[in-house]
């Protein structure tokens, strides 16, 4: 799963591992084979989902995914490839409009269509550009419940905008930042590695400033403990991830002394992958080393200014290789 902002690189990674940008340098090699110099084996297992859909005017659905599964080769078996296709329609909500002509479909159903074409055939390699981009949130889980059923001994490579998917699909996730994958790891990892900890949002009895609300976390959780923001009668406090194993002794006291600090009651939520999305893309931006957790490095070489040349980043505590 790739996640980027928009010209961050996202397409053109995704169109020079299928062949239509040739690179200018670096390789790239999937179940053995050489993406870069021997494409033609590629193309016997690749699906593609293109970020714009493309399709025949005058055909169905049904016979689009007849055709895309004799082009990839799939088993001279009727019975299955009947089957394989039936299940693709019915996986994504095609099954009503399976015979009506592609061109007179709405832009949802076209986009579903294009997801079918690059997963049908028995494509090991599949590549989408955005697959979900301009579908409703229903139109959004069937995708996710098909790709998440057709992934397994597949190699699914996707782009996307939206955290939610990323989060549901996304085994290992890239963002990537100015042309280069910053952090590649699960959702779990990056969270640790780039979160801003647990955000505890309170409601006050009034809009008075609370002064005492700070210092009380700070001196019974741990002094990196903040107060973000306080407005009208909702205050919100930050407290790092480190301080969890506090929380039960903390929380069990703090109930019995919301009275005496004016809380009428609180919600506690952890790091979302959009927070650790705008983390990394606001240190790419002012050029730090994107290692904000215990374990970060930072290269040595600096420029003249002090700080970190983006190119020079010491990446092994910010990839996942596990």
């Amino acid at each position: 799963m790739m996640l980027g902002h928009n010209g961050a690189g996202k397409s053109s990674l995704i169109s020079i591992l299928t062949g239509l940008y040739e690179p200018t340098q670096g390789s790239a090699e999937v179940y053995g084979v050489d993406m870069i110099k021997d494409f033609d084996k590629v193309r016997s297992f690749l699906g593609i989902c293109p970020q714009h859909d493309v399709y025949f005017d005058l055909l169905t659905p049904r016979e689009h995914l007849d055709i895309f599964y004799d082009f990839k080769g799939g088993e001279q078996d009727a019975a299955k490839k009947k089957a394989e296709v039936d299940g693709l329609i019915k996986s994504v909500g095609l099954f009503d409009q399976q015979h009506d002509l592609t061109s007179k479909l709405s832009g949802g159903y076209q986009r579903k269509l294009s997801c079918c074409q690059a997963l049908v055939g028995g494509s090991k390699l599949i590549i989408m550009d955005e697959p979900t981009s301009s579908l409703d949130l229903n139109a959004r889980r069937q995708i996710w419940n098909c790709l998440k059923e057709y992934k397994k001994d597949r190699i699914v490579l996707l782009t996307t905008h939206y955290m939610d998917e990323a989060d549901i699909l996304g085994d290992r996730i890239g963002i990537m930042t100015k042309g280069k994958i910053t952090c590649l790891g699960s959702s779990l990892f990056l969270k640790r590695q780039f979160g801003v900890g647990y955000n505890l949002a309170m409601v006050k009895a009034s809009a008075a400033p609370n002064t005492m609300l700070e210092s009380y976390f700070q001196q019974h959780l741990g002094p990196k403990a903040k107060k973000l923001t306080e407005v009208q009668t909702e205050i919100i406090m930050q407290v790092p991830l480190d301080y969890a194993p506090k929380f039960q002794q903390f929380f069990d006291k703090f109930d019995a002394m919301m009275p005496e600090f004016g809380i009428v009651q609180y919600g506690i939520s952890i790091t979302t992958l959009e927070d650790v999305f705008l983390n990394v893309g606001h240190l790419a931006d002012n050029e730090e080393t994107p290692t904000p957790g215990s374990t970060g490095k930072r290269s040595s070489k600096k420029r003249e200014n002090g700080r970190i040349n983006p190119d020079q980043w010491d990446r092994t505590s910010i990839i996942d290789e596990d």
